[in-house]
């Protein structure tokens, strides 16, 4: 009857307020301990966090009965019983004042914890949560002035809260945990590959120092020497002077005395008139030789010409570097130890001009700093730095490189062609040399001996690079190296830089850049390494500026790679922040600038690059 009053006041909520008028029903009710389960207090609760509970362990039989599951917990039987025991259990004399709680519960728990007293009611145990409070109370404090109105749970409710609550929390502490401690090893690895990269800094450094004392010294004695041999030569020809001076000297001394002899004597002057004579000799001529100087030079800035830091590039995660660490370090540790990153100082990316050439130009040549030919397809314009169309020629097939030489002359090749051709004034177009068997692709000119460089393949192994004459004469062929073995698989561009140095674009994926020498010895290969943090992407253009750097294209990657005369990486010059995508043909003016067919042939963008 009690039960069912306080179901009809409360109903099945399991939040629930009392007013004092309730005080009544609720002690009537809760004095009734058969129908009551054992609760915990706050300290039970924080224990939580440190004792599991097995929601999901394996089904208990009840221990009474031994035939169905067990469901309940008798705390001071410490009985294991069902629905069925438990209320028979409750119901007989010597256990009708037992605390029944519900199994699931770790009976582990349910040993170790007896109940607990409350604090303000040290005779009364506590059974619920204030949760306005956050207390566990016992139920005379549920009448008191201070939890009045206030919302209350059973404690046991409460505790499974806590305990769902403080698993997941314990769940996502080791997850932390472990993505710490991974952190932890990332941060190890990284210190250890930071002390490396800045031991081989440092070395680089250091040779730099090396070197650069070396060519002073050299530089020093060999003026030294030159200052000491014409030493000696000037004072051997001094010497000679000397000496026949001294010679003249001595013969105008004789004849001084058969004078003077002559002239006491006086006794037949008729025989000895015609023996007067004076020796015929000119005046000796000497030679006005002064001692070479030294003029030293100031030297503006010996910073720049020793070298200066950079920030490395570092584009891969730390996982992907990690995997990659022994074959990176040791590349790094070969192309930065002693690169020339002074060539990048000197150098901008300021934007002059953006044009739109009008045809899809993916081969440019500059003919000063305002004019460069523009091919693609069948079409050859003539454009100036404004975008305005100076001249046009139309072609039978696809253009696949352009050259222009110093007076203005126009060379072309085509597409699998096997003709250099070249462009007249008037637009006609003429074959000055045919390359048959061999297909001819890249194709440039060189200024100093007034020659075209151009590349030609038949099949992987026979390509060549030949160099002839503006009027088709072939004068030079470079093919293999000195171990016999081909230079070149698949030629593609060329270009001759300040020292003469032949510049080949060798293959298309993955393509790297071959240079030989003037007379076709075998120099250096950019990247030098197959695994190489700098890979070339299709590269179709190439250009060398007037310090001996080389620009490559890298069509894939968006970007333009910045390498030494040495074969050493620098930087990228130009990437997609520089607004480059998908770069083509590039070439650099008389006055330093960039132009570079970017969008894939949609636009020629110019830079000022080098002064």
């Amino acid at each position: 009857m009690l039960f069912m009053a306080f179901h009809a006041k409360f109903g099945a909520k399991r939040h629930f307020s009392f007013e004092v008028s309730d005080w009544i029903l609720v002690k009537l009710l809760f004095s009734y301990k058969a129908l009551i389960v054992n609760f915990y207090n706050v300290k039970l609760i924080m224990a939580a966090y440190t004792t599991p509970f097995d929601f999901q362990g394996a089904n208990v039989m009840c221990e009474l009965c031994q035939e169905e599951n067990a469901e309940f917990c008798c705390t001071d039987c410490q009985k294991e019983m069902c629905s069925r025991c438990k209320t028979e259990h409750q119901q007989s004399k010597a256990c009708r004042n037992h605390i029944v709680v519900t199994s699931r519960l770790d009976k582990s728990i349910t040993k170790t914890r007896k109940p607990i007293k409350c604090s303000t009611h040290s005779k009364d145990i506590i059974r619920m949560y204030c949760t306005n409070c956050d207390e566990a109370i016992c139920v005379k404090c549920i009448s008191g002035i201070k939890h009045k109105n206030h919302i209350f749970e059973e404690l046991e409710t409460t505790l499974y809260m806590y305990q769902d609550e403080i698993s997941q929390s314990i769940s996502e502490t080791k997850q932390k945990i472990e993505e710490l401690q991974k952190s932890l090893h990332t941060i190890v690895v990284n210190v250890k590959d930071y002390i490396e990269v800045s031991d081989q800094t440092i070395n680089g450094i250091n040779q730099q120092r090396k070197r650069i004392k070396s060519d002073v010294d050299k530089i020093a004695d060999d003026l030294v020497d030159q200052v000491k041999k014409r030493q000696e030569q000037d004072l051997q020809l001094m010497k000679k002077e000397e000496e026949d001076i001294q010679k003249i000297i001595s013969d105008h001394n004789k004849y001084l005395q058969f004078c003077e002899d002559k002239l006491k004597s006086m006794k037949d002057f008729a025989k000895i008139q015609h023996q007067i004579k004076l020796p015929k000799s000119n005046l000796p001529s000497i030679s006005q030789i002064n001692p070479p100087s030294f003029v030293s030079k100031t030297i503006l800035n010996l910073q720049d010409m020793f070298g200066k830091l950079v920030q490395s590039q570092k584009t891969e995660s730390t996982a992907q570097k990690m995997c990659k660490k022994g074959k990176d370090l040791k590349e790094k540790a070969k192309l930065d130890d002693s690169v020339d990153n002074t060539s990048a100082a000197a150098i901008s990316t300021t934007l002059v001009s953006k044009i739109n050439p009008g045809i899809v130009s993916k081969h440019v040549s500059a003919v000063n700093y305002s004019e460069a030919w523009c091919g693609g397809y069948k079409n050859l314009v003539l454009l100036d730095i404004h975008g305005n169309v100076k001249k046009k020629i139309q072609l039978k097939k696809d253009i696949s490189s352009v050259a222009v030489t110093t007076r203005g002359e126009v060379f072309v090749t085509e597409l699998g062609g096997q003709k250099i051709r070249k462009c007249l004034p008037d637009g006609k177009v003429i074959n000055i040399a045919n390359t048959k068997p061999y297909i001819i692709c890249g194709l440039c000119y060189t200024s100093v001996n007034d020659n075209i460089l151009a590349c030609l393949y038949k099949s992987h192994g026979d390509s060549k690079v030949v160099r002839m004459t503006t009027t088709g004469h072939i004068k030079q062929t470079i093919q293999k190296d000195k171990h016999h073995k081909s230079l070149y698989k698949d030629p593609w561009y060329i270009a001759e830089n300040v020292n003469e140095d032949i510049v080949v674009v060798n293959g298309l994926y993955p393509c790297t850049i071959v240079v030989v020498n003037k007379i076709g010895e075998y120099r250096y290969k950019y990247p030098d390494l197959p695994q190489s943090s700098h890979p070339i992407d299709v590269c179709d253009g190439i250009a060398c500026d007037n310090t001996g750097c080389t620009l490559v294209s890298d069509l894939g990657n968006h970007r333009l790679h910045q390498i030494d005369m040495y074969g050493r990486f620098i930087q990228f010059f130009l990437t997609q922040h520089d607004g480059v995508h998908s770069p083509r043909g590039l070439s650099i003016d008389n006055n330093g600038q960039l132009w570079l067919c970017n969008n894939d042939g949609k636009e020629v963008i110019i830079f000022k690059y080098r002064s």
